[in-house]
């Protein structure tokens, strides 16, 4: 921590020096100058082929499943139904963004609909139709 203080206050005493030598009109000695910081270059898009799903039941208990990138959403329907044949009819939906998912969609894969590498989907009940 003293090392750490040190830096900050010998920082701050240079930052001084610069401003006075500016209102000066002085050039600035190189070493009175912080080192140029440096831009990391954005990384490129990976390419996933796995997504990580953690589905929030309309009891709050979670269920989690890796799911093939190019599943469909009904897939996950599927599953859901699967291991609790108690809902017979819900919704999916994200909470951020703020997304309901309809019927239409469920033939779309979790890659095109933007959940992988992982995502939170909240399964709503839905009353009788």
């Amino acid at each position: 921590d003293e090392r750490s203080r040190k830096q900050v206050l010998a920082q701050i005493k240079k930052d001084r020096e610069a401003k006075a030598a500016e209102r000066r009109s002085e050039p600035i000695p190189a070493a009175a100058t912080a080192p140029p910081v440096s831009t990391i270059p954005a990384a490129p898009q990976k390419n996933y082929d796995e997504c990580r799903l953690q589905l929030r039941l309309p009891s709050g208990q979670p269920l989690v499943n890796s799911f093939k990138a190019e599943d469909t959403l009904g897939d996950v329907v599927a599953f859901i139904r699967e291991q609790h044949s108690e809902l017979e009819s819900f919704s999916l939906m994200t909470s951020f963004p703020r997304k309901n998912y309809q019927t239409s969609e469920y033939t779309l894969s979790l890659k095109s609909l933007g959940l992988c590498p992982s995502s939170v989907l909240i399964v709503s009940k839905q009353g009788p139709v």
